[in-house]
């Protein structure tokens, strides 16, 4: 029996040395580890477009030590850029429980965590939801380091942020992103409030953002990084992280202090806003994953809605009409789609002067509800949209078979000035009056507001949908048509709107490198293990390293 336990005890040492461990802890005296909250988008990893959308409350935890800021700024820093996203994301909440605003209480959830990190003396800004505009929220606190320097940390709000989200279509004209310009203005002269009424001569300086905190952040450390002698600071002290941050500079200046981490699938919201418009990330680029999603390009077939037969077999038979091209990288895939739109007329000036009030309105809709609503924005949308083309199919319909087009229905449809339009749309022939008639028939069908209701859609959100997606559409209308002819000269007169459907098809896909969950195993996995000892050799076992 003694020998038995014996030879279990050496089988069990073996298994332990010959297998990798997966090490939590650091090379670091004095980490610990912390307890961070973020909004969950996503339930099931392995499925992530099974559950979105939800927003649920969750946590994790990462290791957090003062020795991160031993090392300077420049040069690429695994545990502090996994630290640093973690406190990103606990700048996620606007409220001071969630829901109910309380403007003179700071984030709970991201001063718990900071507490964890033993900072304190915070003080918060537009925690209100209520606060419009261009503003952001935001909290500065500080700590002394075993230095004796003093380390400030800059946590601006980056989620659940209103109409504050609307800034980020006022790109302007000129300069850098006029939005997100107005709400780093904010937090410069909130920080320099901070400094001025504390002693704080010795420090080093922390500040994160995501997403559109990103942008805000970049530009932020933009101007300190300009005006550095002004805050008694060297740039090695200065510690900016921004997470999928959109571009926002009109310069493309690379200050080595500013960590530009992004997800190299992170494909939709990543391409916002695009080098051709003249905007770039100020920092270093540091990529967490390669780009190497495949999406599939497809098309409608033409045919299926130009040939009257068809469409009737089509309307009749709900027969689909889109077809799959190709397999392509999906970041091959954006780069050729930004070189189109921009050479096609979607310029900053277009985007801002007829692109810009549409889009904003229907978002603001949007952006008002309760954070308990805004979940239901995708049904929302689809509610709102079901209803319009209802409404339109039924209208449209009665015209074709009251308006002695024709005996047959075919013939009917050949005569019928909608589907005419529409024909010289798919086929990239429209001028702007064939899309001017077929937007004044639409409209026509759509009617006014009487028997329509959703229990989602109010009377006046109906309104503005219906007002502002006529507009949206003549606003794009050059493109669509653009991508018309281009997809009929490149794939054949079969095929139409290779780079809408494409888009529409694969939007799930190309927006998951930005889920919030998605990046920080990335960041975790980037982070080196402790040296594991070397066990002596007893002659016992064979050891595996």
């Amino acid at each position: 029996m003694r020998k038995k336990v014996i030879l279990i005890i050496f089988s069990i040492l073996s298994i332990s040395i010959a297998v990798p461990i997966n090490y939590n802890t650091y090379a670091f005296d004095n980490s610990y580890t912390v307890t961070y909250p973020y909004y969950a988008f996503i339930e099931n990893p392995e499925n992530p477009w099974s559950s979105v959308w939800d927003a649920l409350d969750s946590t994790d935890t990462i290791d957090y030590s003062d020795e991160f800021f031993d090392e300077p700024s420049p040069g690429i820093h695994p545990e502090l850029r996994a630290i640093s996203y973690a406190l990103a994301l606990a700048g996620f909440e606007n409220q001071a429980d969630g829901y109910p605003s309380i403007a003179t209480t700071p984030y709970p959830k991201l001063t718990n965590l900071l507490d964890q990190m033993e900072f304190s003396d915070y003080q918060s800004w537009d925690v209100a939801s209520e606060e419009n505009g261009h503003s952001m929220g935001t909290t500065i606190g500080h700590k002394t380091l075993a230095s004796g320097q003093d380390l400030i940390v800059v946590a601006p709000r980056n989620y659940n942020y209103m109409t504050e989200w609307l800034s980020n279509f006022n790109v302007g004209t000129t300069g850098d992103h006029a939005g997100f310009t107005e709400s780093a203005n904010l937090i410069v002269s909130r920080l320099n409030q901070y400094l001025s009424t504390r002693d704080l001569a010795n420090y080093k300086l922390w500040i994160v953002g995501y997403s559109r905190g990103g942008a805000v952040v970049d530009l932020v450390a933009k101007k300190i990084n300009e005006n550095l002698s002004n805050y008694d600071m060297e740039a090695n002290d200065f510690y900016a992280y921004t997470f999928g941050a959109p571009r926002a500079s009109l310069t493309e200046t690379k200050f080595s202090n500013i960590h530009d981490v992004k997800d190299g699938n992170d494909l939709l919201l990543g391409y916002v806003f695009p080098e051709s418009w003249g905007f770039y990330n100020t920092g270093t680029y540091e990529e967490i994953h390669p780009a190497d999603l495949t999406i599939t390009t497809s098309a409608i077939d033409i045919t299926d809605l130009t040939d009257s037969s068809k469409v009737v077999d089509v309307l009749i038979n709900n027969t689909g009409v889109t077809k799959e091209i190709s397999t392509v990288n999906g970041k091959n895939f954006m780069d050729d789609w930004l070189n189109f739109v921009y050479n096609n007329g979607l310029t900053r000036e277009y985007f801002d002067t007829e692109v810009k009030p549409s889009l904003s309105a229907i978002m603001q809709a949007y952006q008002l509800r309760t954070l308990d609503k805004q979940s239901e924005f995708l049904n929302f949308i689809k509610d709102t949209t079901n209803g319009l083309l209802g409404r339109i199919a039924g209208n449209a319909f009665l015209d074709l078979m009251t308006g002695g087009y024709g005996a047959t229905i075919e013939e009917a449809l050949d005569n019928f000035p909608p589907y005419q339009e529409l024909v010289k749309i798919l086929k990239g022939t429209a001028t702007d009056v064939d899309v001017d008639d077929l937007l004044s028939h639409l409209t026509s069908y759509i009617g006014e507001y009487t028997d329509y209701t959703s229990p989602t859609v109010t009377e006046t959100e109906f309104t503005i949908i219906k007002e502002n997606i006529p507009k949206l559409i003549k606003a794009l209308s050059p493109l669509i048509i653009a991508d018309a002819k281009y997809t009929t000269e490149t794939y054949g007169e079969n095929y139409s709107l290779y780079y809408t459907y494409t888009l529409i098809s694969n939007a799930e896909k190309l927006v998951v490198g930005h889920i919030p969950e998605s990046i920080m195993p990335l960041l975790k996995s980037a982070i080196p293990p402790v040296p594991v000892p070397k066990v002596p050799d007893t002659g016992y076992f064979t050891k595996t390293y």
